[in-house]
């Protein structure tokens, strides 16, 4: 009974000690800053969209400024060029888009631009462009790749492709 009673103490210590240091190591579950949940999507896009009109490919100059609206949720300004001026509006921006996007499949849905042309006030041109897309995050650049439809003035019902760099960070 006495050897017992000696070996009980050690046995404890070594008991609580272990559990100390279990409870005070490092929780790290693997993800890093830079995972697809974490990457940044806010910030200076540019790029082009890819539409075939009349039998036609055709490429159009494009750049979004993408703010955070709500939780996964995104909103900003559209512009018709790559230098965040609008080409076609008196506006200052040739309209305007929101989307959705999960961060686990880094799936971009509920993508909507709403684009109004108003550079002559005698013809406005409004337009809708619809559609889903991804956040490729290869290398060091986040890019927005997007499967659209284009319906405005110009064209209807037209399917296009949208893909955007970003440049840089909003400030």
């Amino acid at each position: 009974m006495a050897n017992s009673r000696f070996l009980k103490k050690p046995l404890l210590s070594l008991i609580c000690f272990v559990c100390i240091l279990s409870c005070s190591s490092n929780d790290d579950s693997g993800d890093s800053d830079d995972s697809p949940e974490n990457a940044a999507i806010e910030g200076f896009y540019t790029g082009s969209i890819a539409i075939t009109i009349d039998g036609n490919d055709i490429t159009v100059p494009m750049s979004l400024i993408v703010n955070m609206a709500s939780t996964n949720k995104f909103a900003g300004d559209f512009f018709e060029t790559n230098g965040f001026t609008p080409c076609c509006s008196s506006n200052p921006q040739d309209g305007t888009f929101n989307f959705d996007y999960n961060p686990e499949t880094m799936a971009l849905t509920n993508f909507i631009i709403r684009v109004d042309f108003n550079i002559d006030p005698n013809t406005p041109c409004t337009g809708l462009y619809t559609g889903e897309g991804t956040l490729d995050t290869t290398g060091n650049a986040n890019r927005l790749v997007a499967q659209m439809n284009v319906d405005d003035c110009n064209v209807a019902n037209t399917p296009a492709v949208f893909t955007l760099t970003k440049v840089s960070e909003l400030n």
